[in-house]
């Protein structure tokens, strides 16, 4: 088994990592509040913070009147990306992600033909293929393994885009990292062309081709989910350090009550044949 000291140089790693992918998740998101497609996609994010009592099933983050009216009319298309990985020991960092999705999921009873899922990750198709089969997208596996790197997170975007399913609403769940011992899941949305094209404040920028737009939505997709990969990742690696720490402090301490235990049961035994050496010896005289 790997030693404390290896866990702890893979979450310095991850956790230096994120500082230069932090630059992705915030440039799509400023457009998002700068076009007023989100009211507050920076800070005011919904969250469920880890072991605190909060409804797992809170919404996903606030959009504008006019996007709720739009979406109140018809059924829209949507898409939920579940960011985890394949590996475990983590505590609950991929039980998190889906439990959220689950319960949004739920509460908007979502349909095969209009939800559809994309797992990202063996944790989170392993949890989320009992209940939800019928609405898996894509499965990307071979996460967590190695550092993931932009052209991953393009290689998933690639293959959302080039599946055929015609989405209107996008939203990303991930464990967003703080510190060593906390990280809360969180929701960003991921707008298509579409979306961006009927953003209230669109005309405070300059005239954008459409197909300068398309490229635009793939690129902010695939940065999202390289951010939330990274936001993961030290999540994950932290978690895992930490049960690593635990898992080590608590085998100190096993091995101490064991060998505790052996000592008085060995000095038990050689107490009971001296006395038993003495007797007889008594009984000769």
């Amino acid at each position: 088994m790997e030693s404390s000291f290896a866990f702890a140089d893979r979450f310095t790693k991850a956790e230096r990592e994120l500082q230069a992918a932090r630059a992705f998740g915030y440039g799509p998101r400023k457009f998002y509040v700068s076009s007023h497609l989100q009211k507050d996609a920076l800070e005011d994010e919904p969250k469920v913070k880890r072991n605190e009592d909060k409804d797992p099933s809170a919404p996903p983050p606030e959009k504008t009147p006019q996007a709720h009216a739009e979406e109140d009319k018809r059924k829209i298309n949507r898409i939920y990306i579940a960011v985890t990985s394949d590996r475990g020991l983590c505590g609950g960092v991929h039980s998190g992600v889906t439990r959220r999705i689950r319960h949004t999921m739920t509460g908007r009873s979502a349909e095969p033909s209009t939800h559809k899922l994309i797992c990202i990750g063996e944790k989170s198709r392993t949890m989320l293929k009992s209940t939800y089969s019928q609405h898996i997208l894509l499965s990307v596996k071979q996460i967590g393994r190695v550092s993931p790197i932009f052209k991953d997170a393009s290689s998933m975007a690639v293959a959302i885009t080039e599946s055929g399913y015609k989405y209107e609403s996008a939203e990303i769940y991930y464990n967003k990292y703080h510190t060593p011992v906390k990280y809360e899941t969180t929701v960003i949305p991921a707008f298509t062309r579409k979306n961006i094209e009927r953003a209230p404040n669109m005309a405070a920028f300059d005239d954008v081709e459409e197909d300068q737009l398309e490229s635009y939505a793939e690129w902010t997709l695939a940065a999202i989910i390289y951010y939330a990969l990274k936001q993961s990742a030290a999540s994950e690696q932290s978690s895992r350090m930490a049960a690593m720490d635990n898992a080590t402090k608590n085998a100190a301490e096993m091995i101490r009550k064991l060998s505790l235990l052996y000592n008085r049961t060995r000095q038990s035994v050689i107490t009971k044949e001296l006395i038993e050496i003495l007797s007889g010896a008594a009984a000769l005289k």
